[in-house]
C-alpha cells in the first residue's frame, strides 16, 4: 500500500508540485526528529515554503490531501513548494506519520485590471472595456463607471458578470472625453480615459456640405476646407468656414479641373472642451470644367 501511496505522490508532483523558478522563499520549515518546526507557518498566495531536514534520519513530507510531496529527504536536504491557493494545507511525515504540520495560505487581496480597446475614437465609434479579476473565477460582479468631461461625480453604467478566467468585457460609445471605472469586492481599477474626436462629414448638392458630429452643437465653430497640392505635398485651407446651430454649413468653391485630394479638418480649439482636434477622410474628387 505504501508503494501505490508513494508512486501516486510522485505522479502529483510532477504534475503540480514544482513552483516557478526563482520563486522567493518565504517562510522556512525545519524537520527534526521530535517533529516540524514550526508546526504552523502563514503564507501569503504565491509564497514559498521550504522544508529543511536537519534530523540524522530520512524524512518524507506528504500533504494529508496529495496536494504537495517531497522525495525522501536525507539530512541536510531541502524541499519547496509554492502554494497558489489560499486554505489550510495539514501534511505529515510519511516516514514518521505521527508527526505533522499545517500551512496556513491567506488569499492575496482583490484587484482588477481594466483596458479600453482605443484610447481615440471618433464620435459615434465603439470602444471595448475589458478587464480580468484576481481570483480568475467566472460569476463574479464587476461594477462600470465612467464620468464624461465636464461630470463631477462617477456615474454607474453597467454590473456585468465575469467569464472564463474571471474576465469580463463591456462595449461603450463615448460621445466627449471620458473617463472609466471598475470595481469589485471593494477593490478598484485604475481609471482610463478615452478621447474623442468630433466626425467630419463632407458631401456635395450643388454646393459643398459640412456636417460635424459631437452630441450637441458646434454653433460658430470653424471647419477647415482642405486641398492637397500635388506640386508640395502640403495640405492647403481653401476656405473657413463656419458652423451653424445645426453643426452645419453650406459652401461654394471651384477647384481646378481634373482630380484633386480633399479633406475637412477642425482644430482642438475649435472642437472645443472635451474633444481632440480631428482631420477629416481625404476624398478624391474630380472636376470635369
Amino acid at each position: 500500500m505504501r508503494k501505490l501511496i508513494l508512486a501516486f505522490a510522485a505522479t502529483v508532483a510532477a504534475l503540480v508540485v514544482a513552483g516557478p523558478a526563482g520563486a522567493a522563499v518565504t517562510k522556512t520549515v525545519s524537520i527534526y526528529g521530535y517533529g516540524f518546526n514550526p508546526k504552523s507557518v502563514t503564507v501569503t498566495e504565491g509564497d514559498t515554503v521550504v522544508w529543511v531536514n536537519r534530523d540524522n534520519e530520512n524524512h518524507q513530507v506528504l500533504a494529508d490531501k496529495g496536494q504537495f510531496v517531497s522525495a525522501i529527504l536525507k539530512p541536510k536536504a531541502t524541499y519547496s513548494f509554492t502554494f497558489r491557493a489560499a486554505g489550510t494545507y495539514t501534511y505529515s511525515d510519511e516516514l514518521h506519520p505521527k508527526l505533522k504540520g499545517t500551512v496556513i495560505v491567506k488569499g492575496l487581496p482583490p484587484t482588477l485590471t481594466l483596458a479600453p480597446s482605443a484610447l481615440s475614437v471618433t464620435y459615434g465609434d465603439k470602444v471595448t472595456l475589458s478587464g480580468t479579476v484576481s481570483s480568475k473565477n467566472a460569476g463574479e460582479q464587476v461594477t462600470i463607471y465612467h464620468q464624461p468631461y465636464g461630470q463631477s461625480n462617477l456615474i454607474q453604467l453597467a454590473t456585468l458578470l465575469t467569464g472564463p478566467g474571471g474576465t469580463f468585457a463591456y462595449v461603450v460609445s463615448p460621445t466627449i472625453a471620458t473617463s472609466y471605472q471598475a470595481t469589485w469586492k471593494g477593490a478598484f481599477a485604475t481609471p482610463t480615459s478615452v478621447q474623442v474626436r468630433p466626425k467630419l462629414v463632407l458631401g456635395r448638392s450643388g454646393a459643398w456640405i459640412v456636417h460635424a458630429a459631437g452630441g450637441h452643437s458646434f454653433a460658430g465653430r470653424a471647419v477647415q476646407f482642405q486641398r492637397l497640392n500635388p506640386a508640395t505635398g502640403q495640405w492647403v485651407t481653401l476656405r473657413k468656414v463656419l458652423l451653424n446651430a445645426r453643426s452645419s454649413a453650406r459652401f461654394t468653391y471651384r477647384l481646378p479641373k481634373g482630380v484633386s485630394k480633399i479633406r475637412l479638418a477642425m482644430s482642438v480649439n475649435q472642437a472645443g472642451a472635451g474633444f481632440l482636434g480631428v482631420i477629416g477622410p481625404t476624398v478624391s474628387w474630380r472636376q470635369s470644367t
